[in-house]
């Protein structure tokens, strides 16, 4: 492996270990903990939400309409230990995954569809940019 990498193949036939017991031991890290907490209140956080995906905002229930960056530093206020990161890729996952409201007709989820996976993919791309904007030439 490259340079600084000290993770084990839990499919080579060199290790001691059962990968069972490694994949076992990351569901019980603070990882994997924080990873599904942060999931849960965002969840819950939106539940009551609704979604303009051709504004591309989420519509939260006091009326408030809010970018998926803007929505990810409104929930981080109540929560101010999880990473802003970690609750904007659970905000795109719920988008993604989870927003399908009952009534809409199956040419409608169509339609749902593909301008969440749009503007999820541009929301990704921007903040890739930006990130890297932000860096120095020597960084």
């Amino acid at each position: 492996m490259g340079k600084g990498w000290d993770v084990k193949n839990p499919f080579s036939s060199n290790n001691d270990e059962d990968p069972f017991d490694e994949y076992e031991e990351y569901g019980n890290s603070p990882e994997s903990m924080l990873y599904f907490e942060v999931d849960e209140t965002v969840t819950e956080a939106l539940e009551r939400a609704d979604v303009d995906a051709k504004a591309r905002q989420i519509i939260w229930e006091d009326g408030q309409r809010l970018s998926i960056t803007a929505s990810a530093l409104r929930i981080r206020a109540d929560h101010p230990d999880y990473p802003l990161n970690s609750i904007e890729e659970h905000i795109i996952e719920w988008l993604l995954g989870e927003f399908a409201p009952p009534t809409y007709t199956p040419e409608q989820l169509d339609e749902l569809d593909q301008l969440t996976l749009a503007w999820t993919e541009d929301h990704t791309r921007q903040a890739k940019t930006a990130s890297k904007g932000s860096r120095t030439r020597h960084s």
